[in-house]
């Protein structure tokens, strides 16, 4: 018997075998594809259910069958099923929903297989959070929040009231991202309970202030405001308006549209809108008796008014009229984020109180220790050089919109690491500067750029507890409730509703 020609023949037929079934695979360039698969909320409790669904779909001209494979971490089990195979036309997709729920708390990750001829040709992963187990009250009603006693360090966040409930596209990201869903879902801003809410979060965590994001639309006319339902709809009407403070950035970085026409546009129009809208409120942020105020790009006022020394008079005149108001005066805040010895020196010269910064740019898709040590050095510099103080903001991450660039994130942890540092150093600076009273947090809900702190999937309420534990008087121990523990939401239907009608 000829050994070699045997081996030979059957290594052909293995190599055919290999061949057929690449082959195959190399030519189905347009397998069935899943383009979503998310959890109805955000997060729930040990012992609930849990809704989850995909939308699978057939790009090819033929029609395909496969089979679906979800597979559950431990703890984790089906509740009730979507079918196992499924059939698509040329072109068509469906939506397949399951219910699941853990016998523990837990954040681990649902995966959903689509197996063709048992070939894998599409993977989707879904990180899941089931908190502590807690029996449903069925109150319907928000218990009061539970406020810190010691404010000698205010604490304040960046709110970007991006997510009004038409503003559907902004929660793009969160397809890509699911780990970023929200406590509250895909909410719509304008509910005054989602304020009540964020609210009941923010000061049982040690947060005093909110900072919005103001958008001004069009300029030499009467102010019209863009995104503005955060503040009006939402917060005005909130049960809990008057536990925390908020104050507003103006945003007017998109020139000759959201700043002002000249002088007498910001003197007669745009400043006595905010006070009569803003300042004399009991619940906007002022400090010695002075409304607090940042602008995200005071370099802008200087094309809108025609010097620097105009800035510098027209920042003096609003100071003034809120004497005659009866204030003491007004705190004017500027942002930057860099180190630049020119850019200070001419936000000096613009007639600011103060810079912070927006967020800490860090490059090279850092560490967490090597973000913390970028932020630190930043905030070392600008002092070292000393021409405008400073009020510290510390960031918790960075995407970018499209994940872009620098890509970094500070898990809780060394989130909290950072904030002790920051205590630190401000408790050290000159008693007679805001920054030695105050501290700017570096997002509450920027889901699309990547930073956020109100309570989401991948870390629960991490982030908070994370504020509580430092800046805090509040004991350690606590329960950190969500709506459905008190039967109340959801907050997305609008958005959810809006979805269903992409997906048919």
């Amino acid at each position: 018997m000829n050994y070699r020609k045997i081996a030979g023949c059957l290594l052909f037929c293995c190599l055919c075998l290999i061949s057929v079934q690449y082959s195959w695979t190399a030519d189905f360039t347009n397998p069935p594809r899943i383009d979503e698969f998310l959890g109805e909320q955000g997060m729930t409790r040990a012992g609930r259910d849990f809704p989850i669904l995909a939308v699978v779909s057939n790009p090819s001209e033929e029609a395909v069958e496969f089979r679906l494979e979800l597979e559950l971490p431990d703890g984790v089990k089906i509740v009730s099923s979507a079918v196992d195979s499924v059939s698509l036309a040329a072109g068509e997709k469906t939506t397949l929903r399951w219910t699941v729920t853990a016998d523990r708390p837990l954040y681990e990750e649902i995966v959903l297989k689509i197996i063709v001829e048992d070939n894998l040709v599409a993977v989707g992963r879904l990180p899941v959070r089931f908190l502590e187990p807690r029996e449903i009250s069925g109150g319907g009603q928000i218990p009061e929040p539970v406020r810190k006693s010691d404010s000698r360090i205010l604490v304040g966040i960046h709110n970007c009231p991006l997510w009004s409930g038409g503003n559907f596209n902004m929660w793009s990201q969160l397809k890509k991202h699911p780990e970023r869903t929200p406590a509250l879902g895909f909410y719509a801003q304008e509910n005054p309970e989602v304020a009540d809410w964020e609210t009941k979060w923010a000061v049982e965590h040690g947060v005093d202030f909110f900072i919005y994001c103001w958008y001004r639309d069009g300029q030499g006319c009467p102010v019209k405001q863009n995104h503005g339902s955060a503040i009006h709809e939402a917060l005005f009407n909130s049960r809990f308006q008057n536990d925390i403070k908020f104050t507003i950035m103006w945003e007017n970085q998109v020139k000759g549209k959201a700043g002002v026409s000249d002088e007498a546009d910001l003197m007669e129009t745009l400043f006595p809108w905010w006070m009569e809208n803003y300042f004399k409120r009991d619940n906007y942020l002022k400090v010695d008796n002075k409304p607090v105020l940042f602008i995200y790009r005071p370099e802008f006022l200087i094309n809108d008014l025609g010097s620097d020394e105009n800035v510098r008079q027209a920042m003096n005149k609003m100071r003034e009229a809120c004497k005659k108001e009866g204030f003491d005066g007004m705190y004017i805040l500027g942002e930057y984020r860099g180190t630049d010895q020119n850019h200070l020196q001419m936000m000096k010269n613009l007639g600011l109180d103060y810079t912070f910064a927006y967020c800490w740019p860090v490059s090279n898709s850092p560490s967490p220790a090597e973000a913390i040590e970028a932020q630190k050095q930043k905030i070392l510099e600008t002092d070292s050089i000393g021409i405008i103080p400073q009020v510290l903001t510390v960031s918790q991450a960075w995407s970018g919109w499209k994940d872009e660039g620098s890509i970094w994130k500070l898990p809780p942890d060394e989130f909290e690491t950072l904030l002790r540092w920051a205590k630190a150093y401000i408790e050290k600076m000159p008693s007679e500067q805001l920054g030695s009273r105050m501290l700017i947090l570096d997002n509450w809900n920027e889901w699309g750029e990547g930073h956020y702190l109100l309570p989401y999937t991948e870390y629960g309420f991490g982030y908070l507890d994370a504020i509580r534990n430092v800046f805090s008087d509040l004991p350690k121990e606590h329960v950190d409730l969500i709506p459905e523990d008190v039967g109340m939401g959801p907050y997305d239907t609008i958005y959810r509703n809006w979805q269903e009608e992409q997906r048919r």
